[in-house]
């Protein structure tokens, strides 16, 4: 809302708060005691990676000379997204603690350090100094905010992660700081913990003309970490109004829990955020069907919450109704639907959720771009020699759907532009992506002999490539059984001369993950586990090129084993192939209703 203040003849612009109330927002301090002597103690020491072994074997040895009856413990470190809360055994075999190095990656939303001085164990975790604030706040929306954390200079352990002789360096220096953190008296700050609390009421920015006022407002968005870096359009009551015109559902309608921090996502939030990032009110049903399938149970959220970008496939007549850009320049700036549909995805996260860009956008990396509207694909249907994706994966033709998974690779394939390429060589270089030559079997997919159900690949044909496929005799199903059938390794299967060739290229080290011990009966290896884990949507021109993208561990992981200590890995990983929603709710088109 807009008006004049008649008291300084000022303009004042009154704004809807977009931050998501929190579900638990109850906090602790640290309770247990620290131990002022270290003998006779026993420190259990959960290291991250073979780097935070050898970086802890110096502490511990200059831990044996300072208190030579010291005692160590080394259980499993849970840093994984899929490792198991085993906080509960290891309380029980020790005094203390030391975690780490967390040097990057971000790993799972779980945080051993928290759930450990919840049960009384007191300890300190170790980071880098690039990763710190990211480990704060990991413990504090575990609960501990004022876990203990030690940093070390984020380069110098990065140069040192395979030099043992520099590790020791790097160790000994952070040694006084990791003592002092073990067994320093807890102050007042440290143990006097407030739950979290938050004014969610509207704000009101004033100023001698409305320009000072909007220039107020964009500030404070900005210093309270409530966008993207860039300018947002003042979430006004009449705005949002409007904006909640496009949905029949009820503003206080809960969607879903958006991570990190569990922000409960209401219609009228996701409403208030995708008028800050530039939507139209025909755009809301999609943006809310986006949310309501990263918040399904089944969605690996917080992977997509840090570096991992989201993938969004929208497929049905929807895409034309609203003018979504499914031809040239799709991923380009400069069509409405395409730029904010997938900003208000980020502004959701961002706002709802509390993902704070400047710690959860790349660990300790440059980041990425995309992120600003992520990847939306529209499908190109008009120019399709096949069934709808929709149709493809199941829904009717008249309905609109989104698919979603999170992305790690983006591989350019066959292009129209400064190529003249034959048919036989696109189709190569469509298939090379998921040969051993190109090390898909040891990050992208299956190691040897086991497979790997979270893999998933998404190719996006450009119309051309599609209807060369389909004129040589390829259905979209034919065309992913023969990208399995032509990519798979089976030894058994293999001519003495296939053999021969196979052993000589893993000699020369050109496949990657493979040894000369794993050529023998048996070996049997895949581009990936199930036909149904490759997605193929046409999008683009004829005049434009094809893309892939790939994940390691598909975002459809149905829960964190962490959370359930009593599911085994094998049993966490089994998935849905992709994450479907129907699109509905509209109001203001004929599809998606």
């Amino acid at each position: 809302m807009i008006s004049d203040s008649s008291e300084k003849n000022q303009v004042s612009l009154e704004v809807l708060d977009p931050r998501g109330m929190l579900a638990d927002p109850k906090r602790q301090g640290l309770f247990a005691p620290r131990p002022t002597d270290l003998n006779g103690k026993t420190i259990a020491v959960m290291a991250l990676w073979s780097d935070a072994k050898n970086f802890f074997a110096t502490i511990e040895e200059m831990l044996r000379e300072k208190y030579p009856s010291i005692k160590f413990v080394h259980p499993e470190s849970m840093h994984s997204p899929f490792a198991k809360d085993n906080t509960e055994a290891v309380a029980q075999q020790c005094d203390a603690w030391l975690d780490g190095v967390k040097a990057s990656t971000t790993g799972g939303k779980f945080d051993a350090p928290a759930a450990l001085e919840k049960r009384g164990k007191p300890g300190v975790a170790v980071c880098t100094q690039a990763v710190y604030m990211l480990k704060k706040l990991q413990s504090d929306f575990n609960g501990v905010p004022t876990c203990r954390i030690v940093t070390v200079p984020d380069t110098d352990y990065s140069v040192a992660k395979f030099d043992p002789e520099l590790m020791k360096e790097v160790a000994r220096a952070a040694f006084n700081d990791i003592l002092e953190a073990l067994t320093a008296p807890l102050t007042k700050e440290e143990t006097d913990v407030t739950d979290f609390t938050y004014d969610y009421s509207p704000k009101t920015f004033t100023g001698n003309t409305y320009a000072e006022a909007y220039d107020k407002f964009q500030q404070y968005c900005y210093d309270n970490d409530m966008n993207d870096g860039l300018p947002v359009t003042p979430p006004t009551k009449e705005a949002v109004d409007k904006m909640l015109t496009g949905i029949s559902y009820p503003p206080d309608k809960v969607i879903g829990l958006m991570e990190p921090r569990m922000g409960i996502a209401t219609v009228e939030k996701i409403a208030i955020n995708a008028v800050m990032a530039g939507a139209k009110p025909e755009y809301l049903p999609v943006i809310v069907a986006m949310i309501e399938t990263i918040t399904d149970k089944r969605f690996n959220q917080y992977h997509i919450v840090n570096e991992i970008l989201p993938i969004t496939l929208i497929s049905g007549p929807i895409i034309d109704e609203i003018g979504i850009n499914n031809k040239n320049g799709y991923l380009a700036p400069g069509n409405r639907p395409n730029s904010t549909i997938g900003r208000a995805l980020l502004m959701c996260m961002i706002n709802i959720g509390w993902r704070n860009m400047k710690y959860y956008s790349s660990p300790g990396g440059p980041g990425n771009p995309a992120a600003y509207a992520n990847y939306v694909i529209p499908e190109n249907q008009a120019d399709n020699p096949w069934p709808t994706y929709a149709e493809a994966t199941g829904f009717d033709p008249k309905e609109s759907t989104i698919t979603m998974c999170e992305i790690l690779a983006v591989i350019k394939g066959p292009s129209e532009t400064l190529f003249l390429e034959p048919y036989a060589q696109r189709l190569n270089k469509l298939r090379a992506p998921f040969t051993v030559e190109a090390g898909t079997f040891s990050h992208f997919s299956n190691t040897v002999n086991r497979r790997n159900e979270g893999a998933r690949h998404m190719i996006v044909l450009h119309p051309t490539m599609a209807r060369q496929l389909a004129n040589a005799g390829y259905t979209r199903e034919s065309f992913i059984q023969w990208l399995y059938d032509s990519t798979t390794i089976d030894w058994d299967k293999m001519t003495e001369e296939e053999r021969s060739a196979f052993r000589e290229n893993v000699v020369k080290g050109k496949y990657r993950g493979l040894t000369l011990d794993d050529c023998k009966p048996g070996l049997y290896a895949e581009a990936f586990s199930d036909p149904k884990h490759v997605a193929v949507i046409i999008a683009g021109t004829g005049c434009g090129a094809s893309m892939i993208f790939q994940t390691s561990a598909g975002s459809t992981v149905s829960f964190e084993p962490s959370v359930d200590s009593t599911v085994s890995f094998e049993a966490g990983m089994k998935s849905l192939p992709f994450m479907h929603k129907v699109i509905h709710g509209a109001t203001l088109t004929d599809a998606g209703k």
